[in-house]
C-alpha cells in the first residue's frame, strides 16, 4: 500500500493515529474488492439494514403476517402452495410409538380428546399449528391442565393460539430479565414466559379497548416457529413473505389482461362514412328506410348493403403471444419462493418427465424433512409427549416418569411403485437399510405391520392332499 508524504508525517509524529488510518484504509480496500459492497448508480435505493433479526422483524411482522393471510384467502396459487406444504409435512399426522404398551394405549385414547376446543385430535392439531406456522410465521400451543372431574383419560388438553395473541409491544427490561416482542427472558437469555392477551385483538366479539396481557410461564407454552433461519430470532417470519409482491403483481397482471380482452371483445365493427350528413343512430344500408332500425349486431349468413361512401372496419384484437410465457416465469418464481416445485404449484406436468419429476420430489422432500425433524418433531411432538407422560404420572395413570418415543411421519407415495419398491428391497438385501427402517419411512408402524402379516398368514388355508 502506497503512503504519501502526509501519511509518513503522521506516522512519525503520531504512530497510534497512523495505525488507525492504515487499518481504516485496509478495510476500505477490502470492501472495494467485493462487487456486492460497491456503491454507485446500481446500488442507489438499495438499503440493506444491519439490525438484528428482531430489530428488522419487529416493525414489519404484523404487516407481513396480515398480507400473507390475505394472499392465502384470495390467491389460489398461494392457497394451494400452503396446502401442498402442510399436506407433505404433516399429512394425516406424525404417529407416536411408545416403548411401553400400556402408555401407548393411554396415548391412543388421549389424542382423541386433547383439543381444548373439542374439534380436533392430536393429528389435526399438528396440521393446524403447522399451517399457522407456514402462513403467519409462528403459532402457539398452550397446555391446559384439567381436573379429574373433567373425565379425561389424562387431565391435560392443548389450546392452539394464533400469533396475534402475543403482546408484541412488550419490549424492554423487566425485573430479573428483559422482554422482546412479548417473549420474556432471564438475564442469561433463557425463555421464562410469554405475555398473552385473553382474547384475540381482532375478535368479532366485544374486545376491551385497553386489553392487558398476562404472563404465562414458558413451561406451559410451545412456541412453534422455524428458528433455524437466523441466529437470535425470537419470532417467526411468514413463509410467503418473499412472495408477497410477486403474487400481488401477478394477480394484477392477470386481471389487467382479462379486462383488456373483455374490452376488445366489446368492439366488433366500426362504420365510417364520407357523407357530411351522416350521424350516429341513423339507419344504414341501401334498403333501410328513413325510420328503420340501425343494424348493430352481426349474425351468420347476414347480408347488409352499405350506402355510397360508407365502409366497415372490424376490430383486430392485439395479440399477446408472450402472456403465457410471462405468467409461467412468475409462477416459477412463486414456486421457488414457497419451496415447492412448479408442477406442485400449478398442476402442470406437461414439461416434466420421470427423471426431472423425481429430482424435484427429492429436493422438495429434503426441505420438508429438514423442517420435520429440526422444527416440528423437537418443538411440538416431543414436548407434547413429555408433558403427557409427566401429567399421566401425576394423575396416577402410569408409574413411568419418562418413556422412549419413536415418531413416524406420514406415508410418502411412490412415483414409480415397482422401481422404487425394488430399490428398497435391494437396500434391505444388501444390509444397507433395515426392514423396520424402510417400514417407518413408508409411514407405517413396523410392529403393527408384522402383527398384521402374522394374522394374515393364519387366515391362509393350506390345502390338504387326499390319500
Amino acid at each position: 500500500m502506497k503512503r504519501n508524504l502526509f501519511d509518513r508525517a503522521v506516522e512519525y509524529f503520531a504512530p497510534m493515529r497512523a495505525a488507525k488510518r492504515l487499518r481504516a484504509r485496509m478495510a476500505l480496500d477490502s470492501v472495494r474488492g467485493f462487487d456486492g459492497a460497491k456503491r454507485g448508480p446500481r446500488s442507489a435505493g438499495w438499503k440493506a439494514g444491519g439490525g438484528s433479526a428482531n430489530a428488522e422483524l419487529a416493525p414489519a411482522l404484523a404487516t407481513l403476517r396480515n398480507r400473507s393471510r390475505d394472499l392465502v384467502r384470495n390467491n389460489g396459487h398461494i392457497k394451494h402452495a400452503l396446502n401442498v406444504k402442510v399436506g407433505n409435512l404433516i399429512g394425516t399426522g406424525i404417529k407416536a410409538k411408545f416403548d411401553d404398551e400400556a402408555l401407548q394405549a393411554l396415548w391412543n385414547d388421549w389424542i382423541e380428546e386433547c383439543d381444548a376446543g373439542g374439534l380436533l385430535d392430536f393429528n389435526g392439531i399438528q396440521a393446524q399449528t403447522c399451517r399457522a406456522m407456514e402462513e403467519s410465521g409462528e403459532c402457539f400451543l398452550r397446555f391446559r391442565t384439567r381436573t379429574l372431574d373433567d373425565d379425561l383419560t389424562v387431565p391435560l388438553q392443548l389450546q392452539v393460539l394464533e400469533a396475534d395473541f402475543l403482546d408484541s409491544n412488550r419490549t424492554g427490561p423487566v425485573p430479573s430479565g428483559f422482554c422482546i416482542m412479548g417473549v420474556q427472558f432471564n438475564l442469561i437469555g433463557q425463555r421464562t414466559g410469554y405475555w398473552f392477551f385473553d382474547q384475540h385483538p381482532g375478535e368479532i366479539a366485544t374486545v376491551p379497548r385497553n386489553m392487558q396481557s398476562r404472563f404465562v410461564p414458558a413451561g406451559d407454552v410451545i412456541h412453534l416457529f422455524d428458528s433455524t433461519k437466523r441466529p437470535g430470532s425470537v419470532r417467526g417470519l411468514p413463509e410467503f413473505a418473499v412472495s408477497i409482491w410477486k403474487a400481488r403483481d401477478l394477480d394484477e397482471y392477470q386481471d389487467a389482461e382479462l379486462v383488456r380482452k373483455k374490452i376488445e371483445a366489446c368492439f366488433a365493427a366500426f362504420v365510417t362514412s364520407s357523407d357530411d350528413g351522416f350521424s350516429v343512430g341513423k339507419p344504414i344500408g341501401a334498403g333501410a328506410s328513413a325510420g328503420g332500425p340501425r343494424v348493430e349486431s352481426l349474425s351468420p349468413g347476414m347480408v347488409e348493403y352499405l350506402r355510397q361512401g360508407e365502409t366497415v372496419e372490424f376490430a383486430a384484437p392485439a395479440s399477446n403471444n408472450g402472456y403465457e410465457a410471462s405468467v409461467r416465469v412468475d409462477l416459477r418464481a412463486l414456486a421457488a419462493g414457497s419451496d415447492i416445485t412448479y408442477e406442485q404449484l400449478t398442476g402442470d406436468y406437461s414439461q416434466v418427465n420421470f427423471t426431472s419429476g423425481r429430482m424435484g420430489k427429492i429436493e422438495f422432500k429434503r426441505i420438508q424433512e429438514q423442517k420435520l425433524w429440526l422444527v416440528v418433531v423437537p418443538l411440538l411432538c416431543k414436548v407434547v409427549a413429555k408433558r403427557f407422560v409427566s401429567t399421566a404420572y401425576l394423575a396416577g395413570e402410569t408409574k413411568l416418569t419418562r418413556c422412549k418415543v419413536t415418531w413416524t411421519p406420514h406415508r410418502v407415495e411412490f412415483i414409480d411403485p415397482l422401481r422404487e419398491a425394488n430399490g428398497l428391497i435391494a437396500l434391505i438385501d444388501a444390509h444397507l437399510k433395515s426392514r423396520h427402517q424402510v417400514i417407518r419411512e413408508l409411514g407405517d408402524d413396523p410392529d403393527q405391520t408384522d402383527r398384521e402379516i402374522s394374522e394374515d398368514s393364519l387366515l391362509i388355508e393350506v390345502p390338504v392332499s387326499g390319500g
